[in-house]
């Protein structure tokens, strides 16, 4: 791989290593062109193209030795990746990108690529009735309702013990007491639990020829609604405007009923997803302020349980 192509599409992933990682995460950025250049002899790649989005690991489309569309994934951390390879392997292909093979050494997997790959942020929220449809359809295909034995996935509890840790004064003191007083409420009151994607939001669900698949799982154990509260109610274009709560709302109703939810139950996850959201960021030297801003507009909206 040519280590000058590359400069914009590894900016983010950068950024990222180096705050979660400090110099472990900018040494693992500098050798990952030799890994890939292992990988690819491993695995018989060529044509590999790094994707413009990456975040949290290295991400690139390539092609295999008979002509298939791949994707070759490359990660810092071995659990991550690992629950990720369990979770594909669960979820077999039902709705999900395939596994096809898992490099130990250097925390790699090789998938199937969609085609042609595009996302549900791509038609949202022009396509707003549309992309619910495909959404739903997708989750509930996903979900197994027998869970695996002997598996290693966290439970949500243990996602959201982040924000019990929070002690930034960067969360106003009523959202994030709203939030403890939430999330308590739900794992308490939690019933029917299944394997979830955990970060099901629309850049993780592609076409796949005539059907939409997720890449990306986390592989955690939990809630639909838990699922659900990941989608991308309010897009990033539509932050200022002047009916955001009632947008927000509307939308929140649409899914719920869609999907066969309880509208105060999927209301209550959102927003304390997005305060987990705000608390992660945080820890990530990252900006909290957009989750905040949407969780804020959630709670005028007078969340009770």
């Amino acid at each position: 791989m040519n280590k000058n192509n590359h400069h914009c599409q590894f900016d983010n992933l950068k950024k990222n290593m180096q705050n979660i990682y400090g110099e472990e995460g900018l040494q693992w950025i500098s050798n990952l062109p030799s890994l890939v250049d292992e990988l690819a002899v491993l695995w018989k790649l060529r044509d590999i193209k790094p994707v413009n989005n990456m975040t949290f690991h290295f991400v690139a489309k390539a092609k295999s030795e008979i002509n298939t569309p791949v994707v070759l994934k490359i990660g810092i951390d071995k659990s991550t990746i690992e629950n990720e390879m369990q979770a594909l392997k669960i979820f077999n292909g039902q709705s999900a990108v395939k596994f096809i093979d898992y490099c130990n050494k250097y925390n790699a997997m090789l998938l199937q690529q969609a085609v042609p790959g595009s996302s549900l942020k791509s038609i949202y929220p022009k396509q707003c009735q549309f992309v619910m449809n495909e959404y739903v359809k997708t989750v509930n295909l996903l979900h197994k309702p027998i869970l695996p034995t002997n598996h290693s996935f966290p439970h949500v509890s243990e996602w959201l013990a982040s924000i019990d840790k929070v002690k930034s004064n960067l969360i106003p003191i009523n959202i994030l007491e709203k939030a403890l007083s939430l999330k308590n409420y739900l794992l308490k009151t939690s019933k029917n639990e299944f394997l979830l994607h955990g970060d099901l939001h629309h850049d993780n669900v592609l076409q796949n020829e005539n059907e939409w698949i997720v890449i990306d799982p986390k592989g955690i154990i939990g809630e639909k609604e838990f699922e659900y509260a990941a989608f991308d109610f309010i897009h990033i274009t539509e932050l200022h405007k002047f009916d955001l709560q009632d947008v927000f709302q509307k939308r929140i109703k649409l899914l719920s009923d869609k999907a066969n939810l309880d509208f105060q139950r999927l209301s209550n996850w959102i927003f304390v997803r997005f305060i987990l959201s705000a608390a992660w960021s945080i820890e990530d030297k990252d900006d909290p302020n957009r989750a905040i801003h949407l969780a804020r507009t959630l709670l005028a909206e007078s969340l009770h349980k």
